[in-house]
């Protein structure tokens, strides 16, 4: 396994850039205090990480395990990828092993790239598919940890590419009193894709719970509105 391991870091780092690397740190807020303080890149754009990714597609999830507790990222992501692609083809046992491995290495996926590209494709599938209980949702949206909730609310974009918009609202809920603006940004991000399967539940949402809508989130579900009822919803008058 280690061998297999290095060959693919290896090939990751032929393509890396240490110019790449220095924009990239600053683009995910590295510094200190920051949302991803103490993350460590190695300057691999994502075509470059998807071409490693398909060329080891094949490995076992011990392997794609242990890629993904590599702290740097581009590892991370390369392990994520390829998670997503066999998920896609698993039949439900390999399915139900997949997820199992995603949620007991949750504090991995710790940057919002890594959320964004696997949490619907792999956790929210299980949920809809029945191998995995919807209540992990609830405890993911309560967590303290910033990326954990990220997890839960992107899950519920595989609900929303079937129509069901049930639990991307009731999550919202629960979220709109977040602290971080990162989680402002996906949340409305959800309504707004939640708002192009049933507009008219989002909009009855977004006014019921109008005064707790922190301002980025309101802007992100309203995007898509035509201008005049957008402009409505920013001054409140609906």
């Amino acid at each position: 396994m280690k061998t297999i391991i290095k060959n693919i870091q290896d090939s990751l780092r032929q393509y890396a850039s240490p110019e790449r690397k220095i924009n990239v740190e600053r683009f995910f807020k590295t510094g200190k205090g920051q949302y991803g303080e103490g993350d460590q890149f190695i300057g691999v754009s994502n075509p470059d990480v998807r071409k490693v990714a398909r060329e080891y597609k094949a490995i076992s999830l011990n392997e794609i395990e242990s890629l993904l507790h590599s702290p740097i990222h581009e590892d991370r992501l390369c392990a994520l990828i390829i998670l997503v692609n066999q998920n896609k083809k698993a039949n439900p046992e390999a399915q139900k092993d997949i997820t199992k491995l995603y949620i007991v290495n949750v504090p991995f996926i710790n940057n919002w790239d890594l959320v964004d590209l696997s949490a619907h494709y792999i956790l929210g599938k299980a949920i809809y598919d029945g191998i995995q209980e919807k209540d992990i949702l609830d405890t993911l949206a309560n967590s303290p940890i910033l990326w954990e909730r990220r997890v839960a609310i992107i899950s519920t974009f595989y609900f929303i590419h079937k129509g069901n918009i049930d639990d991307t609202l009731r999550l919202s809920k629960i979220l709109l009193t977040d602290t971080e603006d990162l989680m402002h940004k996906a949340v409305g991000w959800a309504l707004r894709e939640a708002w192009k399967k049933d507009a008219p539940r989002v909009e009855e949402f977004l006014q019921e719970n109008y005064p707790n809508i922190p301002r980025t989130t309101l802007r992100y579900a309203i995007e898509r509105m035509e201008e005049d009822k957008r402009k409505r919803f920013l001054k409140g008058v609906f």
